[in-house]
């Protein structure tokens, strides 16, 4: 995406400071680190493509595309006031690269503003809110879903 967040640390002291988030990311929950998760998928200079994101509620899914190519979705179903958010999907290709994070990002606002909640089952969505707790109020107290790893992520993203 276009915009950037500065959390004011030296390129140097941040890499040394997420080594371990960085290890993570590369098994496939791109750029989840602790101080600036929304500092991702920044286009270079010379990037041709802008990603898109969007809802498209005929699929039940929230595709991001770069240039009309899906990309990335995440998959869901709409039970009432709630949104069931079933898995997340990354092209092998395009890993890495924060995708994902950015794709959760607006999935996770969109509920927010269409004011339900979600239930979730997807282990990349469920580490993403431990790791941002601002969205903890949007999970279901009575469905918050079931994600067995989910205690593998988390003890992975915080190690």
């Amino acid at each position: 995406m276009s915009t950037q967040q500065n959390s004011g640390e030296s390129e140097g002291s941040e890499s040394a400071v997420h080594t371990a988030e960085d290890r993570f990311l590369r098994d496939g929950l791109a750029d989840l680190r602790r101080d600036s998760l929304r500092d991702v998928d920044l286009p270079s200079v010379d990037a041709e493509f802008e990603m898109v994101v969007h809802r498209d509620d005929v699929r039940r899914h929230y595709v991001a595309s770069l240039d009309e190519l899906e990309v990335a979705s995440i998959d869901f179903k709409q039970m009432g006031n709630r949104v069931v958010i079933l898995s997340t999907t990354v092209v092998p290709e395009f890993r890495g690269r924060g995708i994902a994070v950015e794709l959760i990002a607006y999935a996770l606002d969109d509920v927010r503003d269409r004011g339900l909640l979600v239930t979730i089952y997807c282990p990349l969505v469920s580490a993403y809110i431990n790791q941002n707790p601002d969205y903890g109020d949007l999970v279901d107290a009575e469905h918050p879903g079931h994600t067995p790893s989910d205690h593998l992520l988390t003890r992975r993203i915080t190690s």
